[in-house]
């Protein structure tokens, strides 16, 4: 038995139904048949009008063949113009514009549009009846005045409408594949916490259950025959530059793992993480393929939300360090040098002492304080004397190396922690120093230091005794003229004299 195929029969149904819909308006009187009607139709005028022009003109009664054309004009559209010429070629009577019409013809014989009836009496011909038409077809008024083709074309438009709504209709609840699934199959995937569709080889979708349709915010049956494609869906195609259905059916493989976005009907956009299978038959042929959709939407903007609090919380603790980084600053720098406090001072001294013992590496200190700087302030005001502080602090920074450590150890008084240095490259530093200061002048005032040297002795109990050698030193130094370096010698520590910071 020869098996017809669904799509043969429905050709065959719509080819039928347009013939029955053909005959159906020919049976009415729809269809045009101008090439017999009207040629009859003006046969039989063309009789009858020669008959009554004849009695007319053989009378000479011009009103007589005036009223029978005219009124046969007037009465008949198809009719465009008439008139009554005798055999010298000269008009007895003619209508509006005959001339006109009837020279456009260019014939020598009749045709449907162009009619000469010879007028005959007494077997001889004395003039012709000329009948000027309208070309087949445009006479052709039916109802309300309207050509009949129009009706026609738009009996069709409606019929065929309606009847192929009912019959594709009923062609496609035949044909739905959905129809043929068992119901437990389909209630069994519309309970499915995932979407899933079934596409044939095609790609268009034949079943989609319950929870895709509503997460892309259409009716199953406006899903069911469309093409999986035209749903607006968006691929990242770097990774991914096909669909995973169309993917998974031309390579014959699984696809899984690959993230869509749709947007749906409301303009809210949905993300879904995509697995794609096909579907074979017996004989190993791709038949179609299922994909299943897992809607990741929430979990990607409470991702994303984490995102933003993390990056929230980095900033914070970003903004949280740098304040701690600009707090510890603070606490160890003077605010108006940016030199280390005394404080600071103290405690990178006993770092750098504990380390040069242990090594046995030199380490050296240089004590240092402004000569009368007392009445710079008396005199000048405290402002000038902050700018001196301040001037003096930048000239230290200029001369001492990147591994040293200056820091203001009250008020005009520096302290300078030079780790493996010993006393002569010490020295040379100090001198540095002094020349550099000596140079410097703010506002006409000249400014000048005295500098005590002291370096790590053997068995040097404690990092304080360093700065006391230094500062006996320094007090050597204003004692003994100021704006000098003096380097610390064990007879420096038998004075018990006090220098006047002031002076």
């Amino acid at each position: 038995m020869i098996s017809i195929t669904p799509a043969v029969r429905l050709s065959f149904g719509l080819m039928v139904l347009t013939l029955s819909i053909l005959l159906f308006a020919s049976a009415l009187g729809l269809t045009p048949n101008v090439d017999k009607n009207q040629l009859q139709a003006r046969q039989a005028l063309s009789q009858t009008l020669a008959f009554q022009a004849l009695v007319g003109y053989s009378r000479n009664d011009q009103v007589l063949v005036e009223q029978v054309l005219d009124n046969a004009v007037t009465s008949n559209s198809d009719l465009v113009s008439a008139a009554v010429r005798s055999t010298a070629g000269d008009f007895f009577y003619r209508t509006e514009d005959h001339e006109k019409t009837w020279s456009d013809s260019e014939v020598s014989e009749s045709t449907p549009r162009f009619v000469a009836v010879p007028l005959l009496l007494g077997g001889s011909r004395i003039g012709s009846l000329e009948l000027a038409f309208k070309a087949l077809g445009q006479s052709d008024v039916s109802y309300f005045g309207w050509p009949r083709k129009w009706l026609l074309a738009i009996f069709l438009v409606l019929c065929a409408f309606i009847s192929y709504r009912i019959f594709i209709g009923r062609a496609l609840r035949y044909l739905d594949p959905s129809s043929v699934v068992p119901a437990r199959v389909r209630n069994a995937l519309n309970v499915l916490a995932e979407g899933v569709f079934i596409l044939d080889r095609r790609e268009h979708i034949v079943l989609v259950n319950t929870i895709l349709s509503r997460r892309l915010g259409l009716d199953e049956k406006r899903l069911l025959g469309r093409k999986a494609a035209t749903l607006g869906w968006q691929v990242d195609e770097n990774k991914h530059p096909m669909l995973p259905w169309s993917a998974a059916l031309e390579s014959g493989e699984k696809v899984v793992g690959v993230r869509l976005t749709a947007v749906t009907q409301d303009g809210k956009a949905s993300a879904f993480r995509v697995n794609a299978v096909p579907i074979f038959d017996n004989k190993g042929n791709s038949q179609g393929v299922i994909a299943s959709f897992d809607d990741v939407s929430e979990l990607e903007e409470k991702n994303l939300q984490l995102e933003t609090m993390v990056a929230e919380l980095a900033s914070t603790q970003a903004t949280i360090e740098e304040k701690n980084r600009s707090l510890e600053y603070m606490a160890a720098h003077d605010s108006l040098t940016g030199c280390f406090n005394r404080r600071a001072m103290r405690t990178k001294l006993d770092e750098v002492f504990a380390v040069a013992n242990v090594k046995r590496a030199p380490l050296c200190c240089i004590m240092l304080d402004i000569d009368h700087f007392k009445r710079i302030n008396d005199t000048y005001g405290h402002t000038l004397g902050d700018d001196i502080i301040k001037l003096v602090a930048d000239a230290l920074h200029e001369q001492v190396r990147g591994g040293d450590f200056v820091a203001r150890f009250g008020g005009e008084e520096f302290c300078i922690i030079l780790p493996d240095t010993d006393t002569q490259q010490a020295e040379q530093i100090a001198e540095r120093c002094r020349v550099s200061i000596e140079r410097c002048e703010h506002q006409g005032v000249k400014v000048t230091s005295s500098f005590g040297v002291a370096s790590l002795q053997v068995g040097m109990p404690t990092a304080g005794d360093l700065v006391k050698h230094a500062d006996e030193a320094l007090y050597y130094s204003k004692q003994h003229g100021r704006n000098q370096v003096n380097r610390w010698q064990s007879a420096m520590a038998n004075t018990n004299a006090v220098p006047q910071a002031s002076e």
